[in-house]
């Protein structure tokens, strides 16, 4: 019954016109979606008071096992698999919100619906800060464990999953458009490697290409799929504010990083700060104390040193140093020094002991 119920919902879902609200209207007819298709023709008055006579004909036309096959097949050609809300690996924070996706069309790791996860949102066009404070905190947060959410989007989303993904750490990117289509174009390359790493999901249909009000509505199920939400950068129009709001709704928590007053990318995320009981998170230890962490260090993920940290590290290890000796031993410019220090300082491998010196961390 399950497996003729999953493909009676990609069938449906997969005809143009048939949004959800029809078809769970017309499920009302008959309970199941097996059945519905079973009994199309009978019920032929009733659904058509519910779709109307062009889309109801559409359906009906539709219903045999050449267009059935064809629309595997189509999934097939661009590596996509599906699930619906009757598979026991639909996530079951999806199924808690009221205008759950019927199904789901996806390209990965599909257990990674079952983890932990954390999305990460903000504004598409980030400052250095907000580029910063995103990479550093994504890069935190999958090393603990979470499994990064995001939207594929420019600016912060992308700078979200990468983070993970260059800890070879996974990550969920929730579309907008199609499991073919990407958008921005200029994210084809990393939606591959998201694909082969962790998990692109949405619940439009192939070929659907990017639409306005597509956006907002996907944002509903970044928050839903995860425990928590952190805003690192965002604009007063800024669209993951959307996110936000759905992650009231559902109940979650919402971490906010302070940002530039006199910054138009940080007026939405200021805003918010004061609109809601938001918790402000200023260092990665904020959110983790909040939920009885700790930081890990790169060995604690599995994540090997590069040959630089490694170097830093084996010296401070022989004592502590000011950031000129190090300098020296490394031989880096200033700006990359300052750079790889941060990074250790993140992971929590060293810590500056004031003045420009450095040692282990303790």
């Amino acid at each position: 019954m399950e497996e003729r119920n999953n493909l009676s919902l990609l069938f449906l879902c997969s005809i143009e016109g048939m949004t959800q609200k029809r078809i769970l209207d017309a499920l009302e007819l008959v309970g199941e979606p097996c059945e519905l298709i079973e009994k199309f023709a009978d019920l032929k008055g009733e659904l058509i008071g519910i779709l109307g006579e062009p889309l109801y004909n559409l359906v009906l036309s539709l219903n045999n096992d050449d267009y059935k096959k064809s629309v595997i097949d189509g999934l097939n050609a661009c590596g996509a698999e599906y699930i619906t809300f009757f598979d026991a690996v639909y996530p079951e924070n999806l199924r808690e919100i009221p205008d759950f996706p019927l199904i789901l069309y996806c390209k990965g790791d599909k257990a990674l619906l079952g983890g932990d996860a954390f999305s990460v949102v903000g504004t598409r066009t980030p400052s250095a800060y907000g580029r910063r404070v995103t990479k550093e905190f994504a890069e935190e947060l999958a090393r603990t464990g979470f499994v990064i959410v995001s939207g594929l989007a420019k600016g912060v989303d992308a700078i979200a999953h990468r983070a993970a993904l260059d800890n070879n750490m996974p990550t969920i990117a929730v579309l907008g458009t199609g499991i073919d289509v990407v958008y921005p174009a200029e994210n084809r390359e990393l939606a591959e490697k998201i694909a082969q790493n962790g998990l692109i999901i949405t619940e439009y249909r192939p070929k659907t290409p990017p639409m306005n009000y597509h956006f907002p509505h996907r944002n509903r199920i970044i928050s839903a799929l995860s425990r928590s939400l952190l805003v690192t950068e965002a604009g007063e129009n800024s669209g993951s504010l959307i996110t936000v709001s759905y992650a009231v709704e559902q109940g979650k928590n919402i971490y906010i990083v302070p940002g530039n007053i006199y910054s138009p990318e940080s007026k939405g995320a200021n805003k918010y700060l004061k609109k809601l009981q938001a918790a402000i998170v200023t260092d990665i230890n904020d959110i983790l104390e909040d939920n009885n962490l700790k930081r890990k260090t790169k060995a604690e993920s599995g994540i090997a040193l590069d040959i630089m940290e490694t170097l830093i590290v084996s010296e401070l290890e022989k004592g502590e140093k000011h950031f000129d000796e190090l300098t020296l031993c490394t031989g880096l410019e200033v700006s990359k020094l300052n750079s790889i220090l941060t990074s250790l300082i993140i992971m929590g491998q060293i810590e500056e002991t004031g003045s420009n010196y450095y040692s282990i961390a303790s």
